[in-house]
């Protein structure tokens, strides 16, 4: 029953038996307690406990009332808050949003524990929630979207994925990633230096001081060689970078395999000389070895192979004795696949 139907009944009700009291007794009745006295009809003294009573039951009623009240209120305002705090799920924020009732707050408290994962086929009818799904589809559709309005935090994996799907449309956008780049060995901060070494000029890329990988000094090396590129590197940058990568036998004979056609024949000889004779490029003696037999420099190699052991450079010793015995054979193609 509510609260009105209550207390119109009630009151109803009083009057009814008041009226019916005083129809068959119309006396006073006088109440004397020390100096105080009090004089009502019968009828009133009759329904008086009942209105007492109906006035206590009004004031238990309409604190609970108001109780419910705002606790329904409390759950609304939660809801509606927990529709901004999975949108904000949805773009893999975490809210600043509190709750207020127990439920939500369990709800907000388990919410922390799970990703948002697209589902098909699913409409929650809520549109800020739908637009922000709409913008997880986009980015991950390889989409570019502009992100500043959702104010989305720094270490957002949206934003990387964004930053992502930009290099792709514009690998000079290379520049600007690197510009903010926190971790050089992020992914993101390495795909965006391997694409910058693409169009960047050496010098450019040397102020950055990014430790390369074999595979960007294999791009370094193709714009190097290639005769339409242009591309300035002095041959001191070529041994640092070496050394930072930590190259391998097989890098430095890949190295000699290729650059013998850029470099004249005197300073191809004194790159590999300096590069065999130098403590940080152990791993450079095949590659020397195979320079000077290109350029038929064998008495030099036969003094570096009469001088090392007995298993050292055996590929050469068999090089030299086919050549010796009349079979001249491609060195690059021995040394590759022999």
């Amino acid at each position: 029953m509510g609260i009105k139907r209550y207390i119109v009944l009630t009151l109803v009700y009083l009057l009814a038996i008041g009226l019916y009291v005083y129809s068959f007794n119309g006396d006073k009745y006088t109440l004397e307690v020390y100096k105080f006295s009090l004089n009502l009809p019968i009828a009133i003294w009759i329904v008086l406990p009942a209105i007492l009573l109906f006035v206590a039951s009004t004031f238990h009623m309409m604190y609970y009332s108001l109780k419910d009240f705002w606790k329904g209120r409390a759950l609304n305002k939660d809801f509606e808050n927990f529709k901004l705090v999975l949108s904000e799920k949805v773009l893999d924020e975490e809210s600043s949003l509190k709750f207020k009732t127990e439920f939500f707050k369990f709800v907000g408290k388990s919410l922390k524990m799970f990703e948002y994962k697209e589902v098909n086929d699913l409409n929650t009818e809520n549109e800020k929630i739908e637009n922000m799904r709409q913008v997880f589809r986009d980015i991950n559709d390889g989409k570019v979207l502009e992100l500043k309005k959702y104010k989305l935090s720094d270490d957002n994996k949206l934003i990387e994925k964004n930053d992502f799907n930009k290099l792709a449309v514009d690998a000079k956008y290379a520049t600007t990633i690197l510009k903010n780049c926190k971790d050089e060995k992020s992914e993101l901060c390495q795909k965006a230096y391997f694409e910058f070494l693409k169009y960047a000029s050496f010098d450019e890329i040397k102020k950055l001081g990014y430790t390369p990988t074999k595979e960007m000094f294999r791009v370094l090396m193709e714009r190097y060689l290639d005769e339409e590129e242009k591309f300035e590197m002095d041959l001191e940058s070529i041994e640092e970078l070496l050394m930072q990568f930590k190259a391998t036998r097989e890098d430095y004979l890949e190295l000699a395999y290729e650059i013998k056609i850029k470099l004249s024949p005197d300073a191809l000889i004194a790159l590999f000389e300096k590069l065999y004779n130098s403590p940080e490029h152990t791993a450079a003696s095949d590659a020397y070895l195979y320079v000077l037999y290109e350029l038929q420099m064998i008495d030099k190699i036969r003094e570096i192979l009469d001088n090392s052991d007995e298993d050292e450079f055996r590929k050469f010793k068999t090089l030299l004795f086919l050549r010796d015995n009349g079979k001249n054979v491609d060195s690059g193609i021995f040394l590759r696949f022999s």
